[in-house]
């Protein structure tokens, strides 16, 4: 599956890029700012297993973990709203001009439905990955809790309430189209 990770480039509203292997955030740099070689050589080993010389190649070969093309350019921070899905998207990183960068996880909140106008997305800012480890374990007791609590879909929403402060800063990305 990967780690689909977006990232975000400050450059007069934010450029938005896609790293379907996740990217270490201290590898976007002047130098290198779209990273180093992806991390799916394991990937790329498997798939070459499982395909007929004559059949080509599953992808191209990627030289950045970052694609350098941008998905969209111009957009405010708000407008990030409209590319990140739950579904698709673990992780979104905010590159500011400085390449400093802010890390968040991408997590799926309220509603049913989990398509791009059938949720409220929580970015939730975390520092190091055992702060990730601790929100993504404390994410999926949140889902057994909802799925315990039957289809009262706002046990995620009230218990991110009691959120470790400092294990995680919450951005809320929400639409008026949501519910």
């Amino acid at each position: 599956m990967g780690h689909r990770t977006l990232v975000a480039y400050d450059r007069n509203g934010y450029d938005l890029h896609y790293a379907h292997w996740g990217v270490d955030p201290t590898e976007l740099t002047p130098e290198t700012p779209f990273g180093g070689p992806p991390n799916d050589g394991w990937a790329r080993e498997r798939a070459e297993t499982l395909l007929a010389p004559e059949g080509g190649r599953l992808l191209e070969d990627g030289e950045t973990a970052v694609d350098p093309d941008p998905i969209a350019t111009g957009l405010s921070f708000a407008e990030l709203d409209g590319y990140v899905d739950p579904i698709e998207h673990e992780a979104l990183y905010v590159v500011d001009r400085d390449f400093s960068v802010r890390t968040y996880l991408v997590f799926g909140l309220d509603c049913r439905s989990f398509g791009r106008d059938g949720t409220t997305v929580a970015l939730v800012g975390y520092d190091g990955d055992d702060d990730a480890a601790y929100l993504r374990g404390w994410l999926a007791g949140a889902r057994a809790v909802r799925g315990v609590c039957g289809p009262d879909d706002g046990a995620i929403v009230r218990a991110l309430r009691w959120l470790d402060p400092d294990r995680g800063t919450i951005v809320w990305l929400t639409k008026r189209d949501r519910c």
